[in-house]
């Protein structure tokens, strides 16, 4: 099969991109990459089969390639439709896209516009302090995660961010006691508990002796009780590849798999975010194929994790949405009953009640969404 690939570059955002799609014959797949000055800033994926013919293959890399393009062009599109808003949590959403498509200067001052907006947004500082990581800032992290303990003391994900921020500063007894203080405001806390794991691991790797730390042989006693309470939330292959390794006193290697692992949860696509700001400013709203699309990934994700209550509220508003759209295509069809027949009693009663009664739910849908 010919080889056949799409190349662009883009003006966007005062920025230059280039999009590169590509089909991978041995791999039998389509990837759309961006790039930045070089740097993959996103990658997409479509999977093909040794049974289609070229047209078909071209025709999947030209898809590709243009909603890439799109998605790009729609995330700027929506990032100047919020500055013109005050509305903290659109920034804060925009925030957390921007720093899932690795664009960290964007996502950086989408952060800093929420708290300036709205001081007591607490995700705005956790998430502030996890981009200000990514880029290696630590001090900065600090900062504002200790800004944002000094308003919200008792809430457990800024003490596992400010662990983080101290295990990079290699202060493990801090760090320790930091994820062991959102363990005890939140005992099923997993992420906690992983990040407690890794850091004793990395302890016993660094051969660090302190009086404020258990000893080595604890250390290790302590890695396998808190892996125990955890197993149900971590995929059973690494599950017991770590349990392997630690039986073969390979902890090196135990801890990459386990900080890989935990890599990858930190890189996990939050589908409601993207989700929310395209259906307020992307033009998603009644677009009913996109919302079924994501009503679908959402109850793929809660077949796999059914314990996250995060995914039942997020179909929940979008099962609201669908309603919203629903008794709008209702209200559409009174009206064409009507503009047919503009003596039919039954229609304009029907119209009138559902204009009434309908403003209460659309309320209720805004305030949701808001």
């Amino acid at each position: 099969m010919e080889a056949f690939g799409l190349n662009n570059e883009i003006l966007v955002g005062g920025k230059k991109f280039h999009v590169q799609t590509n089909y991978l014959e041995p791999a039998q797949k389509v990837t759309a990459t961006v790039y930045e000055n070089g740097k993959i800033i996103l990658k997409k994926e479509v999977k093909t089969n040794e049974t289609y013919s070229q047209a078909k293959i071209n025709e999947i890399v030209e898809q590709a390639h243009k909603e890439m393009i799109e998605e790009i062009e729609l995330l700027f599109y929506i990032s100047e439709k919020v500055r013109t808003i005050r509305h903290a949590n659109s920034n804060n959403k925009l925030g957390i896209v921007f720093s899932q498509h690795n664009l960290f200067e964007e996502a950086i001052q989408e952060f800093k516009n929420a708290i300036e907006i709205e001081p007591e947004l607490s995700d705005a500082y956790k998430n502030l302090c996890n981009v200000y990581l990514k880029v290696g800032d630590i001090n900065n992290a600090l900062d504002i995660i200790n800004d944002g303990i000094q308003r919200y003391p008792d809430y457990p994900d800024f003490h596992v961010s400010r662990g983080n921020c101290l295990l990079e500063k290699g202060d493990y007894a801090e760090a320790m006691h930091e994820f062991n203080s959102a363990l005890e405001m939140n005992d099923v806390y997993y992420q906690a508990r992983l990040r407690l794991v890794i850091a004793l691991l990395k302890s016993l790797l660094e051969n660090v002796e302190e009086n404020t730390i258990p000893p080595i042989e604890d250390r290790k006693e302590l890695i396998i009780n808190h892996l125990q309470k955890i197993e149900r939330y971590i995929d059973s292959d690494v599950l017991l590849d770590v349990y392997q390794k630690f039986d073969d006193l390979k902890y090196k290697e135990m801890y990459d798999t386990l900080t890989d692992y935990q890599h990858l949860l930190d890189e996990k696509i939050d589908l409601e975010h993207l989700f929310y700001l395209k259906f307020m400013f992307g033009g998603k709203g009644k677009d009913d194929q996109y919302i079924g699309e994501y009503v679908q990934a959402l109850s793929k994700e809660i077949e796999k994790n059914p314990q996250f209550a995060d995914y039942r509220n997020n179909l929940g508003v979008a099962y609201l949405i669908q309603c919203r759209n629903l008794f709008l295509n209702a209200l559409d069809e009174f009206r064409q009953a009507l503009k047919i027949n503009p003596n039919f009693k039954k229609a304009e009663k029907n119209l009138k009640l559902a204009e009434n009664d309908g403003k209460g739910f659309l309320i209720l849908l805004r305030a949701i969404l808001k």
